[in-house]
């Protein structure tokens, strides 16, 4: 949770759940990582739900993390 907490600040518009999961596709584990890295990948996954609306959700769900995903949206 503290991961998608500091994205929640670094991307407000985005749902954090759906960042955290697509940078775990591409990082696995997020504990080694800088805060610089977390503000990049809340951008490109800015970028990525505007060119394919939906995708965050569709990755969380498939990193098994749809159910966090949904308390974000409510």
């Amino acid at each position: 949770m503290y991961y998608q907490t500091l994205l929640k600040e670094l991307a407000p518009d985005l749902n954090p759940a759906g960042v955290e999961a697509s940078m775990r596709l591409h990082y696995g584990t997020l504990n080694h990582l800088p805060r610089e890295t977390f503000f990049k990948e809340a951008r490109l996954a800015a970028d990525l739900e505007r060119q394919s609306p939906g995708i965050l959700r569709r990755i969380a769900d498939s990193m098994g993390m749809g159910g966090e995903f949904a308390k974000w949206e409510a």
